[in-house]
């Protein structure tokens, strides 16, 4: 991400609600799968909606994000939140140290890799973000944004997938989109 389009999206964050203003509902329908102590790292935070439910549940969150706007609205509204302004991939953490990740409507494929080394054995990520649909025109999306058929399943192989879903219908830009779900735990053997 550019200088340009951090300002971007604190532009969004400033001028509206950019940021839906409850949970992603798929985190809502996770959470009993997810531990209730350790460590969360929220990727794309934005205004720390997710971030705050998964502190609510019982974890310490680092919420991460681009935008210093969302950073500050989400501080501001959750003070519990850790928070930091990171430029992904270019975040640094110890291996095995988060027991669970959320990604939700962001996409690097550079932080795959990240997410193997960060999670415990055992650790889970949570993720939802747009996938590649032949059957509609997407030219309003930048396609290094959609996740391809069984690309995470390719990408997490061997992990435990307790729920995948590539066929889930959102609304993305003011248009229906197809998305993909996720929640997959990270084997105790690696």
């Amino acid at each position: 991400m550019t200088r340009y389009q951090a300002q971007e999206w604190d532009e969004r964050y400033r001028t509206s609600g950019h940021n839906l203003s409850c949970p992603r509902e798929f985190l809502v329908e996770s959470l009993h799968h997810l531990p209730q102590h350790g460590w969360g790292l929220d990727v794309a935070m934005g205004e720390g909606h997710n971030a705050n439910l998964l502190a609510e549940h019982g974890l310490k969150v680092l919420g991460v994000d681009f935008s210093i706007v969302a950073l500050r609205k989400a501080k501001s509204k959750y003070p519990q939140l850790h928070t930091g302004l990171i430029h992904l991939p270019e975040i640094h953490f110890r291996p095995s140290c988060l027991d669970v990740i959320l990604n939700f409507w962001f996409l690097d494929r550079k932080m795959f890799p990240l997410y193997q080394q960060f999670l415990k054995p055992g650790g889970y990520l949570v993720l939802e973000t747009m996938r590649f649909d032949p059957e509609r025109d997407q030219s309003h999306l930048r396609y290094e944004y959609l996740i391809q058929p069984r690309e995470l399943l390719k990408s997490f192989s061997g992990w435990d997938f307790l729920v995948y879903d590539e066929n889930v219908q959102a609304t993305a830009k003011g248009q229906q989109q197809l998305a993909v779900r996720m929640l997959a735990r990270k084997p105790t053997d690696r």
